[in-house]
């Protein structure tokens, strides 16, 4: 029983020390290895935080990979895939969370060009040539 509430300590700890931006575990933790309660909140925060983050990110994949799966479909629910994922894509909408123009500024994501790359790959059929970052 001791030893399952030192792994959970332990635990605990580490998460808060992650959670409070890399600082190291003795930070987090009291001399006898219990966390204290202040961390525990911000963790809790920074876990909710990367959980939306990856939401979103599986909302903006998703309609990525529904339009080049679908890119050159001409009939029946493919088609309505295609054109539904079309739109969200060419939409500059951003009133909606879920929105592709909401979603690529929530993670700090240039939408104009993942756009443009996303549509040049669908019409073309064939991944572009990687880009070198300056």
């Amino acid at each position: 029983m001791a030893s399952a509430r030192a792994g959970q300590a332990t635990v605990v700890g580490r998460r808060a020390a992650l959670a409070s931006g890399g600082s190291s575990l003795g930070a987090a933790a009291g001399s006898d290895g219990e966390v204290v309660v202040r961390y525990e909140a911000v963790y809790r925060r920074a876990e909710a935080a990367a959980g939306e983050r990856r939401l979103l990110l599986a909302v903006l994949e998703d309609g990525i990979r529904t339009l080049l799966k679908y890119a050159h479909a001409t009939n029946g629910r493919a088609r309505t895939l295609r054109r539904e994922a079309l739109a969200w894509i060419r939409a500059d909408a951003r009133a909606d969370v879920f929105a592709f123009e909401s979603i690529c500024e929530a993670l700090g994501i240039d939408a104009g060009r993942l756009r443009g790359r996303i549509l040049a790959e669908a019409t073309s059929g064939e991944t572009p040539e990687p880009r070198p970052v300056h």
